[in-house]
């Protein structure tokens, strides 16, 4: 059963990495995305709360969801096409569904609700200094 575990993996490893470098030895240009503007980032917020489900169920999930928003929030891309507003309120929520699931990893419902607590504030302290920082 490991043997097996351990070639279907290698061989999944193996075929990621034939698929990401077919373009590169064609010398293909680069392409606009299948998805939208705002898709993507949904798309990218998506499979961050999907991955976090996989490897540490609703808790993971958290993780996962609220890591990749603040990934997501803080591109370049959102920045061309999000408004500073909901950037900000992304992040802020992002921020607080990580801390609420590394909260709940830590020590339960009541540790969840400090993570909460703590990552929201420390999200919203984070994209107000990033705003200070612009210079023009």
């Amino acid at each position: 059963m490991k043997k097996t575990k351990r070639l279907s993996a290698s061989l999944l490893c193996l075929v990621i990495l034939a698929t990401a470098l077919v373009p590169e030895a064609f010398g293909q240009d680069r392409r606009r995305s299948r998805f939208g503007r705002k898709s993507r980032t949904v798309a990218i917020i998506g499979g961050g709360a999907a991955t976090g489900a996989l490897l540490g169920g609703k808790k993971g999930a958290a993780i996962g969801a609220g890591g990749a928003t603040l990934y997501a929030m803080n591109r370049k891309a959102a920045r061309r096409n999000f408004k500073q507003r909901n950037r900000t309120l992304a992040t802020v929520a992002g921020g607080t569904a990580l801390g609420a699931g590394v909260g709940a990893v830590a020590g339960g419902k009541k540790a969840a609700a400090a993570g909460a607590l703590i990552g929201g504030g420390g999200s919203y302290v984070y994209s107000r200094s990033r705003r200070a920082r612009r210079r023009y």
